[in-house]
Protein backbone atom coordinates (compact mmCIF):
# COMPACT_ATOMS: atom_id res chain seq x y z
CA UNK A 1 0.00 0.00 0.00
CA UNK A 2 2.79 2.39 0.91
CA UNK A 3 4.50 1.61 -2.39
CA UNK A 4 1.35 2.57 -4.30
CA UNK A 5 1.40 5.94 -2.54
CA UNK A 6 5.11 6.52 -3.20
CA UNK A 7 5.73 5.09 -6.69
CA UNK A 8 3.68 6.17 -9.76
CA UNK A 9 4.89 3.08 -11.68
CA UNK A 10 5.49 4.89 -14.94
CA UNK A 11 6.59 1.72 -16.74
CA UNK A 12 3.07 0.28 -16.44
CA UNK A 13 1.76 3.00 -18.75
CA UNK A 14 4.06 2.22 -21.69
CA UNK A 15 2.77 0.60 -24.88
CA UNK A 16 5.36 -2.17 -24.85
CA UNK A 17 3.86 -4.06 -27.81
CA UNK A 18 4.48 -1.01 -30.03
CA UNK A 19 8.07 -0.59 -28.90
CA UNK A 20 7.49 2.46 -26.72
CA UNK A 21 10.50 3.36 -24.59
CA UNK A 22 11.14 6.03 -21.98
CA UNK A 23 13.48 8.75 -23.24
CA UNK A 24 13.35 10.85 -20.08
CA UNK A 25 11.38 10.75 -16.83
CA UNK A 26 11.18 14.23 -15.31
CA UNK A 27 10.65 14.68 -11.58
CA UNK A 28 9.72 18.03 -10.10
CA UNK A 29 12.63 20.27 -9.19
CA UNK A 30 13.65 20.14 -5.49
CA UNK A 31 12.45 23.74 -5.04
CA UNK A 32 8.91 22.44 -5.59
CA UNK A 33 9.23 20.84 -2.13
CA UNK A 34 9.82 24.22 -0.44
CA UNK A 35 6.12 24.93 0.14
CA UNK A 36 5.29 21.46 1.57
CA UNK A 37 8.37 21.67 3.79
CA UNK A 38 7.32 25.06 5.16
CA UNK A 39 3.84 23.70 5.88
CA UNK A 40 5.33 20.75 7.79
CA UNK A 41 7.57 23.10 9.79
CA UNK A 42 4.55 25.24 10.59
CA UNK A 43 2.75 22.14 11.87
CA UNK A 44 5.72 21.24 14.06
CA UNK A 45 5.79 24.77 15.46
CA UNK A 46 2.11 24.55 16.36
CA UNK A 47 2.68 21.15 17.98
CA UNK A 48 5.51 22.70 20.03
CA UNK A 49 3.04 25.18 21.47
CA UNK A 50 1.26 22.30 23.19
CA UNK A 51 4.26 21.96 25.50
CA UNK A 52 4.01 25.53 26.81
CA UNK A 53 0.25 25.83 27.32
CA UNK A 54 -1.70 24.36 30.22
CA UNK A 55 -2.25 20.64 29.98
CA UNK A 56 -6.01 21.09 29.74
CA UNK A 57 -5.56 23.03 26.47
CA UNK A 58 -2.52 21.18 25.08
CA UNK A 59 -4.64 18.90 22.89
CA UNK A 60 -5.84 21.83 20.78
CA UNK A 61 -2.45 22.99 19.37
CA UNK A 62 -1.36 19.36 19.24
CA UNK A 63 -4.31 18.37 17.02
CA UNK A 64 -4.02 21.49 14.83
CA UNK A 65 -0.27 21.01 14.44
CA UNK A 66 -0.64 17.36 13.49
CA UNK A 67 -3.32 18.27 10.91
CA UNK A 68 -1.10 20.95 9.39
CA UNK A 69 1.85 18.56 9.32
CA UNK A 70 -0.18 15.84 7.61
CA UNK A 71 -1.38 18.35 5.03
CA UNK A 72 2.22 19.37 4.34
CA UNK A 73 3.17 15.71 4.03
CA UNK A 74 0.34 15.18 1.52
CA UNK A 75 1.52 18.17 -0.52
CA UNK A 76 5.06 16.84 -0.55
CA UNK A 77 3.86 13.39 -1.59
CA UNK A 78 1.84 14.96 -4.41
CA UNK A 79 4.98 16.70 -5.69
CA UNK A 80 6.91 13.42 -5.48
CA UNK A 81 4.22 11.52 -7.43
CA UNK A 82 4.02 14.15 -10.20
CA UNK A 83 6.03 12.77 -13.14
CA UNK A 84 6.41 14.15 -16.65
CA UNK A 85 7.50 11.40 -19.05
CA UNK A 86 8.99 11.73 -22.55
CA UNK A 87 8.92 8.60 -24.70
CA UNK A 88 9.82 7.92 -28.32
CA UNK A 89 6.11 8.22 -29.22
CA UNK A 90 4.47 10.77 -26.92
CA UNK A 91 4.67 12.80 -23.73
CA UNK A 92 2.45 12.14 -20.74
CA UNK A 93 2.02 13.31 -17.17
CA UNK A 94 1.04 11.19 -14.16
CA UNK A 95 0.07 12.87 -10.90
CA UNK A 96 -2.10 12.34 -7.85
CA UNK A 97 -1.65 10.51 -4.53
CA UNK A 98 -4.86 8.62 -3.77
CA UNK A 99 -6.51 9.17 -7.16
CA UNK A 100 -4.05 8.96 -10.04
CA UNK A 101 -4.53 11.19 -13.08
CA UNK A 102 -2.89 10.69 -16.46
CA UNK A 103 -2.76 13.12 -19.38
CA UNK A 104 -1.06 12.13 -22.64
CA UNK A 105 -0.19 13.87 -25.88
CA UNK A 106 1.24 12.30 -29.07
CA UNK A 107 4.27 14.05 -30.51
CA UNK A 108 2.31 14.87 -33.67
CA UNK A 109 -0.08 17.09 -31.68
CA UNK A 110 2.59 19.28 -30.12
CA UNK A 111 2.39 22.60 -31.94
CA UNK A 112 4.48 24.85 -29.75
CA UNK A 113 6.51 24.67 -26.54
CA UNK A 114 7.17 27.73 -24.40
CA UNK A 115 9.77 27.64 -21.65
CA UNK A 116 9.43 30.23 -18.87
CA UNK A 117 12.41 30.66 -16.56
CA UNK A 118 11.98 33.16 -13.71
CA UNK A 119 15.03 34.79 -12.15
CA UNK A 120 15.15 32.23 -9.34
CA UNK A 121 14.72 29.48 -11.94
CA UNK A 122 17.72 30.73 -13.90
CA UNK A 123 19.80 30.56 -10.72
CA UNK A 124 18.62 27.11 -9.62
CA UNK A 125 18.18 25.71 -13.16
CA UNK A 126 14.45 25.10 -13.37
CA UNK A 127 11.61 26.43 -15.49
CA UNK A 128 7.99 25.97 -16.46
CA UNK A 129 6.77 24.36 -19.70
CA UNK A 130 3.67 25.56 -21.55
CA UNK A 131 2.50 23.17 -24.28
CA UNK A 132 0.28 24.40 -27.11
CA UNK A 133 -1.36 21.42 -28.77
CA UNK A 134 -4.14 20.61 -31.21
CA UNK A 135 -6.21 19.14 -28.37
CA UNK A 136 -5.35 21.77 -25.72
CA UNK A 137 -5.43 19.14 -22.97
CA UNK A 138 -5.32 21.16 -19.77
CA UNK A 139 -3.64 18.30 -17.91
CA UNK A 140 -0.55 18.72 -20.07
CA UNK A 141 -0.63 22.39 -20.89
CA UNK A 142 1.35 23.63 -17.87
CA UNK A 143 4.25 21.61 -16.45
CA UNK A 144 5.81 23.50 -13.55
CA UNK A 145 9.21 23.19 -11.85
CA UNK A 146 10.96 21.26 -14.61
CA UNK A 147 14.65 20.79 -13.86
CA UNK A 148 17.12 21.62 -16.66
CA UNK A 149 14.32 22.92 -18.93
CA UNK A 150 16.53 23.71 -21.92
CA UNK A 151 17.90 20.17 -21.95
CA UNK A 152 14.40 18.68 -21.68
CA UNK A 153 13.16 20.93 -24.49
CA UNK A 154 16.01 19.73 -26.72
CA UNK A 155 15.12 16.12 -25.92
CA UNK A 156 11.52 16.65 -27.03
CA UNK A 157 12.61 18.45 -30.20
CA UNK A 158 15.06 15.64 -30.97
CA UNK A 159 12.33 13.01 -30.62
CA UNK A 160 10.07 15.04 -32.91
CA UNK A 161 12.81 15.38 -35.52
CA UNK A 162 13.69 11.68 -35.42
CA UNK A 163 10.01 10.80 -35.76
CA UNK A 164 9.94 12.68 -39.08
CA UNK A 165 7.19 15.03 -37.86
CA UNK A 166 9.19 18.11 -38.78
CA UNK A 167 11.75 18.71 -41.47
CA UNK A 168 15.36 18.82 -40.38
CA UNK A 169 18.05 21.19 -41.59
CA UNK A 170 21.49 19.66 -41.86
CA UNK A 171 24.17 21.47 -39.92
CA UNK A 172 27.12 22.81 -41.85
CA UNK A 173 29.34 21.83 -38.92
CA UNK A 174 28.74 18.16 -39.71
CA UNK A 175 30.85 18.53 -42.84
CA UNK A 176 33.83 20.35 -41.38
CA UNK A 177 36.06 17.33 -41.95
CA UNK A 178 35.38 17.44 -45.69
CA UNK A 179 35.92 21.19 -46.10
CA UNK A 180 39.38 20.71 -47.62
CA UNK A 181 37.98 18.61 -50.47
CA UNK A 182 34.83 20.61 -51.10
CA UNK A 183 35.01 24.10 -52.64
CA UNK A 184 33.80 26.95 -50.46
CA UNK A 185 30.46 28.67 -50.93
CA UNK A 186 32.01 31.69 -52.64
CA UNK A 187 33.99 29.52 -55.08
CA UNK A 188 30.94 27.43 -55.90
CA UNK A 189 28.86 30.56 -56.44
CA UNK A 190 31.44 31.96 -58.83
CA UNK A 191 31.49 28.69 -60.75
CA UNK A 192 27.71 28.54 -61.14
CA UNK A 193 27.04 32.26 -61.53
CA UNK A 194 29.99 33.83 -63.46
CA UNK A 195 30.28 37.57 -63.15
CA UNK A 196 30.16 38.06 -66.92
CA UNK A 197 29.88 36.15 -70.15
CA UNK A 198 33.51 37.02 -70.89
CA UNK A 199 34.65 34.42 -68.36
CA UNK A 200 33.35 31.68 -70.60
CA UNK A 201 35.23 33.02 -73.63
CA UNK A 202 33.68 33.67 -77.02
CA UNK A 203 34.70 30.25 -78.32
CA UNK A 204 33.09 28.47 -75.38
CA UNK A 205 29.84 30.37 -75.89
CA UNK A 206 29.79 29.49 -79.56
CA UNK A 207 30.36 25.82 -78.74
CA UNK A 208 27.60 25.88 -76.14
CA UNK A 209 25.19 27.42 -78.65
CA UNK A 210 25.96 24.68 -81.15
CA UNK A 211 25.36 22.03 -78.50
CA UNK A 212 22.12 23.53 -77.26
CA UNK A 213 20.58 24.20 -80.70
CA UNK A 214 20.12 21.21 -83.03
CA UNK A 215 21.59 21.53 -86.51
CA UNK A 216 18.27 21.18 -88.27
CA UNK A 217 16.80 24.18 -86.47
CA UNK A 218 19.79 26.54 -86.54
CA UNK A 219 19.34 29.42 -88.96
CA UNK A 220 22.44 31.53 -89.33
CA UNK A 221 23.53 30.52 -85.83
CA UNK A 222 20.59 32.52 -84.42
CA UNK A 223 18.12 30.79 -82.09
CA UNK A 224 14.62 30.78 -83.54
CA UNK A 225 11.42 29.50 -81.98
CA UNK A 226 8.41 28.07 -83.80
CA UNK A 227 4.86 27.34 -82.75
CA UNK A 228 5.33 23.60 -83.30
CA UNK A 229 4.35 21.14 -85.98
CA UNK A 230 1.84 18.33 -86.40
CA UNK A 231 3.36 14.94 -85.70
CA UNK A 232 2.18 11.39 -85.92
CA UNK A 233 2.90 10.63 -82.27
CA UNK A 234 3.17 12.67 -79.12
CA UNK A 235 4.29 16.31 -79.39
CA UNK A 236 8.02 16.54 -78.81
CA UNK A 237 9.90 18.94 -76.57
CA UNK A 238 11.82 21.03 -79.08
CA UNK A 239 12.63 24.52 -80.27
CA UNK A 240 11.79 24.93 -83.92
CA UNK A 241 13.04 27.13 -86.74
CA UNK A 242 11.53 30.00 -88.57
CA UNK A 243 13.32 33.17 -89.65
CA UNK A 244 9.99 35.02 -89.70
CA UNK A 245 9.80 34.97 -85.91
CA UNK A 246 11.47 37.77 -83.94
CA UNK A 247 13.10 36.17 -80.92
CA UNK A 248 13.65 39.52 -79.24
CA UNK A 249 9.90 39.80 -78.59
CA UNK A 250 8.88 36.45 -77.16
CA UNK A 251 9.79 32.82 -76.65
CA UNK A 252 7.75 29.66 -76.33
CA UNK A 253 8.29 26.29 -74.74
CA UNK A 254 6.57 23.14 -75.98
CA UNK A 255 5.50 20.62 -73.33
CA UNK A 256 5.02 16.90 -73.81
CA UNK A 257 2.02 16.30 -71.55
CA UNK A 258 1.63 12.67 -72.59
CA UNK A 259 -2.02 13.09 -73.59
CA UNK A 260 -1.44 11.94 -77.18
CA UNK A 261 -2.56 15.15 -78.88
CA UNK A 262 -1.25 15.62 -82.41
CA UNK A 263 -0.83 19.37 -82.08
CA UNK A 264 2.04 20.56 -79.95
CA UNK A 265 1.06 22.34 -76.76
CA UNK A 266 3.19 25.40 -76.17
CA UNK A 267 3.52 27.83 -73.35
CA UNK A 268 4.74 31.36 -73.74
CA UNK A 269 7.41 32.02 -71.16
CA UNK A 270 7.96 35.74 -71.51
CA UNK A 271 10.38 38.20 -73.00
CA UNK A 272 13.29 36.64 -74.85
CA UNK A 273 16.49 37.94 -73.44
CA UNK A 274 19.56 35.90 -74.44
CA UNK A 275 19.74 32.73 -72.35
CA UNK A 276 23.39 33.32 -71.55
CA UNK A 277 22.46 36.38 -69.47
CA UNK A 278 19.95 34.44 -67.35
CA UNK A 279 21.50 33.27 -64.04
CA UNK A 280 19.35 30.13 -63.85
CA UNK A 281 20.32 29.13 -67.39
CA UNK A 282 23.98 29.76 -66.62
CA UNK A 283 23.67 27.65 -63.47
CA UNK A 284 22.02 24.88 -65.48
CA UNK A 285 24.87 24.85 -68.02
CA UNK A 286 27.44 24.74 -65.23
CA UNK A 287 25.47 21.91 -63.60
CA UNK A 288 25.41 19.94 -66.85
CA UNK A 289 29.20 20.01 -67.04
CA UNK A 290 29.43 18.20 -63.69
CA UNK A 291 26.26 16.23 -62.94
CA UNK A 292 23.22 14.70 -64.69
CA UNK A 293 19.53 15.80 -64.61
CA UNK A 294 20.10 19.31 -65.95
CA UNK A 295 16.45 19.78 -66.99
CA UNK A 296 15.06 18.76 -63.62
CA UNK A 297 17.59 20.95 -61.83
CA UNK A 298 16.61 23.95 -63.95
CA UNK A 299 12.88 23.25 -63.53
CA UNK A 300 13.17 22.90 -59.75
CA UNK A 301 15.20 26.11 -59.52
CA UNK A 302 12.70 28.04 -61.65
CA UNK A 303 9.82 26.74 -59.51
CA UNK A 304 11.50 27.80 -56.27
CA UNK A 305 12.33 31.24 -57.63
CA UNK A 306 8.79 31.65 -58.95
CA UNK A 307 7.36 30.53 -55.59
CA UNK A 308 9.38 33.12 -53.70
CA UNK A 309 8.32 35.88 -56.08
CA UNK A 310 4.66 34.84 -55.89
CA UNK A 311 4.64 34.80 -52.09
CA UNK A 312 6.40 38.18 -51.98
CA UNK A 313 3.93 39.75 -54.43
CA UNK A 314 0.83 38.34 -52.71
CA UNK A 315 2.08 39.24 -49.24
CA UNK A 316 2.61 42.78 -50.50
CA UNK A 317 -0.99 42.93 -51.75
CA UNK A 318 -2.39 41.59 -48.46
CA UNK A 319 -0.14 43.58 -46.12
CA UNK A 320 -2.48 46.64 -45.87
CA UNK A 321 -5.04 44.33 -44.21
CA UNK A 322 -2.45 42.86 -41.84
CA UNK A 323 -2.51 39.50 -43.62
CA UNK A 324 0.08 37.27 -45.19
CA UNK A 325 -0.79 34.66 -47.78
CA UNK A 326 -0.32 31.92 -45.15
CA UNK A 327 -2.89 33.59 -42.88
CA UNK A 328 -5.19 34.20 -45.82
CA UNK A 329 -5.08 30.49 -46.70
CA UNK A 330 -6.30 29.58 -43.20
CA UNK A 331 -9.18 32.05 -43.48
CA UNK A 332 -10.05 30.77 -46.95
CA UNK A 333 -10.28 27.13 -45.83
CA UNK A 334 -12.59 28.09 -42.96
CA UNK A 335 -14.60 30.38 -45.25
CA UNK A 336 -15.24 27.52 -47.70
CA UNK A 337 -16.26 25.00 -45.00
CA UNK A 338 -20.04 24.76 -44.63
CA UNK A 339 -19.72 24.99 -40.85
CA UNK A 340 -17.08 27.70 -40.97
CA UNK A 341 -14.97 25.58 -38.63
CA UNK A 342 -12.35 22.83 -38.88
CA UNK A 343 -10.43 20.79 -36.29
CA UNK A 344 -6.92 22.17 -35.88
CA UNK A 345 -5.39 18.83 -36.87
CA UNK A 346 -7.47 18.65 -40.07
CA UNK A 347 -6.68 22.29 -40.83
CA UNK A 348 -2.96 21.52 -40.68
CA UNK A 349 -3.42 18.49 -42.94
CA UNK A 350 -5.31 20.49 -45.56
CA UNK A 351 -2.73 23.27 -45.56
CA UNK A 352 0.00 20.63 -46.03
CA UNK A 353 2.40 22.53 -43.80
CA UNK A 354 4.12 21.81 -40.51
CA UNK A 355 1.96 21.98 -37.40
CA UNK A 356 3.94 24.78 -35.76
CA UNK A 357 3.64 26.90 -38.92
CA UNK A 358 -0.16 26.59 -39.11
CA UNK A 359 -0.49 27.18 -35.37
CA UNK A 360 1.44 30.44 -35.69
CA UNK A 361 -1.09 31.68 -38.26
CA UNK A 362 -4.03 30.44 -36.17
CA UNK A 363 -2.72 32.20 -33.08
CA UNK A 364 -2.32 35.53 -34.94
CA UNK A 365 -5.80 35.28 -36.47
CA UNK A 366 -7.27 34.46 -33.06
CA UNK A 367 -5.52 37.41 -31.41
CA UNK A 368 -7.06 39.70 -34.04
CA UNK A 369 -10.61 38.29 -33.61
CA UNK A 370 -10.70 36.83 -37.12
CA UNK A 371 -11.15 33.28 -35.85
CA UNK A 372 -11.82 31.70 -32.48
CA UNK A 373 -10.98 28.34 -31.00
CA UNK A 374 -13.97 26.29 -29.83
CA UNK A 375 -13.71 23.11 -27.75
CA UNK A 376 -16.01 20.32 -28.88
CA UNK A 377 -18.19 18.97 -26.02
CA UNK A 378 -17.05 15.74 -24.41
CA UNK A 379 -14.02 14.42 -22.60
CA UNK A 380 -12.07 13.83 -25.81
CA UNK A 381 -13.42 16.86 -27.64
CA UNK A 382 -11.26 18.34 -30.37
CA UNK A 383 -10.42 22.00 -30.65
CA UNK A 384 -11.96 23.67 -33.70
CA UNK A 385 -10.86 26.86 -35.41
CA UNK A 386 -14.02 28.81 -36.32
CA UNK A 387 -14.12 31.88 -38.52
CA UNK A 388 -15.82 34.97 -37.10
CA UNK A 389 -18.06 37.44 -38.99
CA UNK A 390 -15.13 39.86 -38.98
CA UNK A 391 -12.96 37.13 -40.51
CA UNK A 392 -15.54 36.41 -43.21
CA UNK A 393 -15.71 40.06 -44.21
CA UNK A 394 -11.91 40.34 -44.36
CA UNK A 395 -11.63 37.11 -46.37
CA UNK A 396 -14.08 38.47 -48.94
CA UNK A 397 -12.08 41.70 -49.31
CA UNK A 398 -8.75 39.87 -49.49
CA UNK A 399 -10.08 37.44 -52.12
CA UNK A 400 -11.13 40.33 -54.34
CA UNK A 401 -7.69 41.90 -54.00
CA UNK A 402 -5.74 38.77 -54.96
CA UNK A 403 -8.18 38.11 -57.81
CA UNK A 404 -7.63 41.64 -59.15
CA UNK A 405 -3.89 40.96 -58.93
CA UNK A 406 -4.47 37.73 -60.90
CA UNK A 407 -2.68 35.86 -58.10
CA UNK A 408 0.62 37.23 -59.40
CA UNK A 409 0.26 35.22 -62.64
CA UNK A 410 -0.88 37.99 -64.96
CA UNK A 411 1.80 37.12 -67.53
CA UNK A 412 0.18 33.72 -68.19
CA UNK A 413 -2.98 32.95 -70.15
CA UNK A 414 -5.91 30.94 -68.78
CA UNK A 415 -4.87 27.90 -70.83
CA UNK A 416 -1.29 28.13 -69.60
CA UNK A 417 -2.46 28.37 -66.00
CA UNK A 418 -4.62 25.28 -66.40
CA UNK A 419 -1.79 23.35 -68.02
CA UNK A 420 0.73 24.35 -65.35
CA UNK A 421 -1.76 23.53 -62.58
CA UNK A 422 -2.26 20.03 -63.99
CA UNK A 423 1.48 19.37 -64.12
CA UNK A 424 2.11 20.65 -60.60
CA UNK A 425 -0.92 18.82 -59.19
CA UNK A 426 0.34 15.58 -60.69
CA UNK A 427 3.72 16.09 -59.01
CA UNK A 428 2.06 16.93 -55.68
CA UNK A 429 -0.19 13.87 -55.80
CA UNK A 430 2.78 11.67 -56.66
CA UNK A 431 4.54 12.86 -53.52
CA UNK A 432 1.40 12.15 -51.47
Amino acid sequence: MLRLLADPRVENHLISDEGEEIVDEVRRHPLAFVTPTLIILLGLAVVAISFVVPVDFASIPLGVGVAIGLFGLYRGLAVHMDRFVITNMRVFRIHGVFTQHKATMPMSRILDISVHKPLVGRVFRYGHFVFESAAQDQGLRDIRFVGRPDERDQIIQTVIQRSGLRSAISSLNAKEEDDEDVPGDEDLFEEIYPESDAEFGSETIADDDDDLIPDHIAVGHQPRFSAGVRTGAHPAVRTGAGPDVDTEEWTTMELNTGHGFTDSEEMRIGSASPALNDPVSMAARSWEQRWPERNRMQTATELMHAHRMLITDLDEKLRPMGLTYARYEVLLLLFFDHRGALPLVELTDQLQVEANSSFSSVRWLEDNDLIERVLEPGDDGEVFAEITPKGRALTDRASQIVADAQFGLGSMSEAECRQLAELLARQRRTRG
